[in-house]
């Protein structure tokens, strides 16, 4: 559990998180079957679970489906309310424009093995073409993506999904506007570098085209 501010009630209040989440969607799921017809009733487990573990005194069991962290971002740099969701570029509250990590796609490297020593507090890492999907899924497009091509093998001992996977999902499956994606291929397979670059790049440039 932690304090955010809650964007529906407009004020701080105890938010749920990990398991906790998952259970009061349980308890919720479990009320909304229920036959009774007082909210009070039919929602009372969610009730009691919910002001119990917080202390807080919710009444409203609809109000606590809004009371879960993970469904925001982080908080914001200049305010300090969380951003709206976890794709939201820009905050809400006081308009700041949200500061993106760099995104260093990568199976074994580090960010000064290809970058200067001082960049690495500007970049986040994956290692995966999983990881890669999840953490874009999570925190939105970054605004500089650096990527390698072969990433080494999956739990099963197979060839992984590589870079060009993770460039034809952002052009094919992750709906998001790349227009103004900045990016490096550091890759050593010159192949797998020239379908990075003239996938994305020619995936940008029809962007621009049809603005």
């Amino acid at each position: 559990m932690k304090i955010r501010y809650c964007w529906r009630c407009g004020m701080e209040v105890p938010m749920l998180e990990g398991e906790e989440s998952k259970i009061a969607s349980q308890l919720y799921a479990e009320g909304f079957r229920a036959l009774k017809k007082d909210n009070q009733n039919r929602f009372k487990k969610l009730l009691d679970y919910y002001n119990e573990l917080t202390g807080f005194e919710e009444r409203n069991p609809n109000a606590i489906l809004h009371h879960f962290a993970d469904m925001y971002g982080p908080v914001c740099e200049v305010c300090g309310k969380p951003y709206r969701t976890h794709q939201a570029t820009f905050c809400a509250a006081c308009g700041n424009k949200r500061k993106m990590k760099k995104l260093f796609l990568d199976d074994i490297r580090t960010i000064d093995m290809i970058y200067d020593r001082s960049l690495e507090s500007e970049f986040d890492i994956v290692r995966s073409y999983n990881e890669f999907v999840a953490y874009i899924t999570k925190n939105g497009l970054p605004n500089f993506i650096s990527f390698d091509n072969d990433l080494g093998l999956d739990d099963e001992r197979n060839v992984a999904p590589d870079g060009v996977a993770c460039a034809k999902w952002l052009v094919y499956q992750s709906k998001l506007d790349l227009r103004n994606l900045e990016f490096k291929v550091h890759s050593a397979n010159p192949v797998a570098s020239e379908q990075i670059r003239g996938l994305l790049n020619n995936y940008i440039k029809h962007l621009k085209t049809i603005e």
